[in-house]
């Protein structure tokens, strides 16, 4: 899969309170620190949100219901709140966080991260084809599975 900074037109639609909210808890748990931005900024409930539901769904409903029971304004409580939810909640809030900070294009430059970059393999320069040549004389060696005679 192919991530990039802009979600699919068939995200999942959150309530501008729930994004709200998120902000609030997104800078408790990624705050800035130097150069790096806090998660709201990096846009962790905005645009990133979408990109990370776009790609876990499954993480849907765990926002969704990490928003519903907590009513504390305190980011510190809610986050105290969610822990003791259970892991299931906890977790799935700080992937979702974790994955929209470390997707945002400046985060990632900010890192240096480039992403997986293709590397190519050179065949080194300093093997004889003289050594090859006693197995390729040879010829194939195995043993059979059952299924196939042996291939002389």
């Amino acid at each position: 899969m192919h991530v990039t900074d802009q979600p699919d037109a068939g995200t999942t639609v959150v309530p501008e309170s729930c994004r709200r909210w998120l902000r609030t808890i997104a800078d408790h748990l990624i705050p800035a620190s130097g150069p790096m931005p806090a998660a709201s900024t990096a846009g962790v409930a905005d645009g990133q949100l979408d990109l990370v539901l776009n790609a876990r769904p499954d993480l849907t409903p765990h926002l969704l219901r990490a928003w519903s029971t907590t009513s504390a304004d305190d980011p510190a409580a809610i986050v105290e709140k969610l822990r003791q939810a259970g892991p299931d909640v906890y977790q799935a809030i700080c992937l979702i966080v974790a994955g929209g900070y470390y997707t945002n294009s400046e985060v990632r430059d900010l890192l240096g991260y480039t992403g997986q970059q293709p590397r190519v393999v050179q065949i080194a320069d300093d093997i004889e084809e003289d050594l090859l040549m006693r197995v390729v004389e040879r010829g194939s060696r195995y043993r059979p599975d059952g299924a196939t005679d042996l291939i002389e």
